[in-house]
């Protein structure tokens, strides 16, 4: 037998492993601590027991070696009395403790045996522990340490291990991962109610996958607590973690129903890319039914939707839930989503002693200076705990030549006219409480800035609050004539310095780098930045963003970086923006480019939501001219096909039509204009989507005569309506309707590889259609050689998981099936 009564200043040896691990508190748990160590070590165990009381404020996390006990013990014994649950110092080594025991599985249960002594069950936590606990009420310490003696043998039995034999679990991100894990600190409570909540059968009110929610102020950790637990808990959700990012914070970004659902369909357009599934075919509601299957066949699975819109009911949305029985949903959100899960959780402050560890990360006050400590604990208790501000004021302390906490101090309270400007802004998101001093702090935080870092400040702030990649925020440097290694420099001094005040986070991905700024940074900076500076910037992301979206691939890479693009593309080009700087021709056109991009990609909501703010900016504005109105009347009657919404699109459309042939004309030979042509094209499609194939068939003949009268019938523009045409024929009743679609898809075909070649689009489309008509006749043979023609060339030129080229695949095997019945 051993005796260890560590005093506090030595650290076990290599040699000094124990059984037992006394947890508890000093205030009143000390005695009974005391008779259970005694009574434990009679029995033969070797039992630590830390006789050191270590004042609640203190910041260390835990002493060394009061770590190193800990991982070398078998067993932990909480001694839960009613002081227990307020104490961080306990709450650490329980965390730890109970950590290790998941990791090391098996007989992680039997590793944490809490004893309670006036503690009602409900109030004992974590949940897991009251399946082991044994009261101290109607129990002799005899009694007691009998107990822990046999669970102590059963464990070395069963498993010799020690807490500290566990290696780290990392999770399988198949999303981008969250930004917000740099120092993370505290909310150990939190987290263990995440894992019972998780842990509960039937984690919603009608027995459903479970439902858990984050909900919180803006910067108080939502984010980073999804993060950290996914982290934590990775051997929970095997399955992998999965992100969803609504970006509900964003205070210029749109919250509406059609935002919310268009900015989920893009983030499962990229999760379906991840997943190697063809996101660009069918409607929403079968993409996510298509990414459901896939995932049902995984392990448990973490689904996190952050930043959901406090003003967005899932009730009213519930497709932003997990799209399988087995994924876990995790919800990080300013509002409540009462009603739809048994847990929610709310965030307030961080607590004073892992405030002070957050405040102090980059700068300890000395151990014998009290007042500089007090001063310290005194700026954690004015910043109301709030990590964000906590974080960001750290960053201050890190500075050459800080002052100390008590200049600090006496600085933040100064009753500064610009921090209550600024408080004013940030008062629609934030309780003038916390508005007020974090504004203090931000305040403070800029004007320490270095020049490059405020300049790559600045250009972050036109950008949206979504991950920014290092390439496009070099690009925005790069638009002038600067020298390209300098630029790159000063972005990354910029950058690095901006971390180093805690205003934003470097994470690096296999896609390459890109940073965060934190919303309530990001809205701090667009007031506190020089007006011409943010206009600058953002004249050249209009013209940057134009040219990434024009030389965008159509490869899947290409695509997922493209759609990650997209939310700074509507920020940039948002006709409701704020600062006054007036739309201009190039952002009307980057958001038509946008939209029309969007379609392509198979995001037919997000093209939607484009092209309708695009109308309505044109509409409002006496600067735009009446073809750029119609324009986006006629992308936004196309994306509205796309979507679905037929009737609506028809009216638009019809509308689109008039206007135009009014406003152009005919030429002599009573041509529409091509604008009116093109308009008219689309009328077609949305008649035939609707039935109405005898309206679309005469539409398309006479869009198609004004097309040959204007560039003969060998012009591209005809070629494509006769394409459309062979189409509407084809799928009409008649009895002669295919073989004559055949016939006409024949001369098409002939006409497009002698003006554009064989592998152009159209070529491959006309050559689609014969394929489509031989297997309506019966001739498979064909039907399947033109297929597979068809499959071969799509397949060289938008890739194997393009929804064209999985389209054809399709088809060579309906043509074998064919074949073969």
């Amino acid at each position: 037998m051993t005796v260890h009564q560590h005093q506090g200043g030595t650290t076990p040896g290599r040699d000094s492993l124990y059984d037992v691990f006394i947890c508890y508190t000093w205030a009143d748990g000390k005695d009974w601590a005391d008779d259970m160590g005694q009574a434990l070590r009679a029995k033969g165990l070797d039992v630590f027991q830390d006789d050191q009381s270590v004042p609640e404020w203190a910041e260390e996390e835990m002493l060394p070696s009061v770590k190193a006990a800990l991982l070398g013990s078998r067993l932990l014994l909480p001694l839960l009395t009613p002081c227990f649950d307020e104490s961080d110092h306990c709450w650490s080594e329980l965390h730890l403790a109970l950590s290790c025991a998941k990791a090391l599985g098996g007989t992680a249960m039997r590793r944490v045996m809490p004893l309670t002594w006036r503690v009602p069950p409900k109030q004992v936590r974590p949940k897991a522990l009251k399946k082991r606990k044994l009261t101290r009420e109607g129990h002799s310490v005899e009694e007691l340490a009998d107990h822990v003696a046999a669970v102590v043998a059963e464990v070395r039995e069963a498993d010799d291990r020690r807490f500290g034999d566990v290696m780290p679990q990392r999770p399988s991100w198949l999303a981008d991962e969250l930004t917000g894990d740099s120092g993370f600190v505290g909310r150990r409570k939190e987290l263990w109610a995440l894992h019972d909540a998780f842990q509960e059968p039937g984690g919603t009110l009608d027995g459903g996958a479970p439902i858990v929610s984050v909900r919180g102020l803006g910067g108080s950790g939502k984010s980073t607590l999804a993060k950290q637990y996914a982290r934590w808990a990775a051997d929970d959700h095997p399955g992998g973690v999965f992100v969803v990012e609504l970006s509900g914070s964003d205070p210029f970004g749109r919250h509406d129903a059609s935002a919310v659902e268009a900015a989920f369909h893009r983030a499962m357009r990229r999760i379906a890319v991840r997943l190697s599934l063809p996101e660009g075919e069918g409607t929403p509601e079968e993409l996510r039914r298509a990414v459901g299957s896939r995932l049902s066949g995984l392990p448990p699975y973490l689904w996190i939707v952050d930043d959901l819109p406090a003003s967005v009911s899932l009730r009213e949305h519930p497709y932003l839930l997990s799209p399988s029985p087995n994924g876990r949903s995790l919800i990080t959100t300013r509002g409540s989503v009462r009603g739809m899960g048994r847990t929610e959780i709310v965030l307030s402050g961080l607590g004073p002693r892992p405030g002070l560890r957050l405040l102090t990360a980059c700068r300890r006050p000395a151990q014998e200076d009290v007042d500089e400590r007090n001063a310290a604990r005194s700026v954690v208790a004015d910043l109301r705990e709030h990590p964000l501000a906590l974080q960001i004021t750290a960053g201050l302390t890190a500075a050459e030549g800080f002052p100390g906490y008590r200049s600090l101090l006496t600085d933040l309270r100064e009753d500064a006219r610009p921090a209550l400007e600024l408080a004013e802004h940030l008062g629609h998101v934030l309780p003038a409480e916390n508005a007020r001093p974090l504004s203090g702090v931000l305040l403070r935080a800029f004007d320490a800035l270095p020049a490059p870092a405020v300049r790559v400040l600045a250009a972050t702030s036109v950008l949206a609050a979504a991950p920014i990649p290092h390439d496009l925020l070099t690009a925005l440097f790069r638009a002038t004539a600067e020298d390209s290694n300098a630029v790159a420099s000063a972005v990354t001094e910029g950058m690095r310095a901006l971390e180093r005040r805690g205003l934003a986070e470097e994470v690096r991905e296999d896609g390459g780098t890109t940073y965060s700024v934190h919303a309530l940074v990001g809205h701090a900076a667009r007031i506190l930045s020089r007006e011409g500076t943010r206009a600058e910037f953002s004249r050249r992301a209009v013209r940057v963003l134009a040219e990434i979206l024009h030389e965008a691939g159509a490869d899947a890479e290409s695509r997922h970086r493209t759609l990650g693009l997209l939310a700074h593309v509507r920020a940039v080009a948002n006709p409701a923006a704020p600062e006054g700087w007036g739309v201009d021709a190039a952002r009307w056109s980057l958001l038509a480019d946008s939209g029309r991009l969007r379609s392509e990609l198979g995001d037919s909501p997000g093209a939607v939501e484009d092209f309708r703010s695009l109308y309505a900016s044109c509409c409002a504005s006496s600067l735009c001219d009446p073809y750029t109105t119609l324009r986006a009347l006629v992308g936004l009657g196309a994306a509205l096909q796309e979507n679905g919404a037929l009737t609506e699109a028809r009216g638009l459309q019809e509308r689109a039509v008039e206007e135009l042939d009014a406003l152009y004309g005919r030429d002599p030979f009573d041509n529409p204009h091509p604008a009116t042509l093109w308009a008219m094209n689309n009328l077609a499609n949305t008649h035939q989507a609707l039935g109405d194939h005898r309206k679309a068939r005469s539409l398309l003949w006479e869009t198609y005569r004004g097309w040959r009268g204007r560039g003969g019938p060998s012009a591209q523009p005809a070629l494509t309506t006769l394409n459309n045409l062979v189409i509407a024929i084809g799928r009409g009743p008649g009895r002669y309707a295919a073989a004559t679609a055949l016939r006409i898809a024949t001369c098409a075909h002939e006409q497009w590889v002698s003006t554009a070649g064989r592998d152009a689009r159209g070529t491959v489309d006309s050559l689609f259609s014969i394929g489509a008509n031989h297997l309506r006749l019966g001739e498979t043979a064909a039907a399947r050689t033109a297929f597979e023609e068809v499959w071969q060339r799509r397949r060289s030129h938008w890739g194997d998981d393009h929804p064209d080229t999985m389209d054809a695949r399709e088809n060579i095997i309906t043509a074998r099936r064919r074949a073969t019945s």
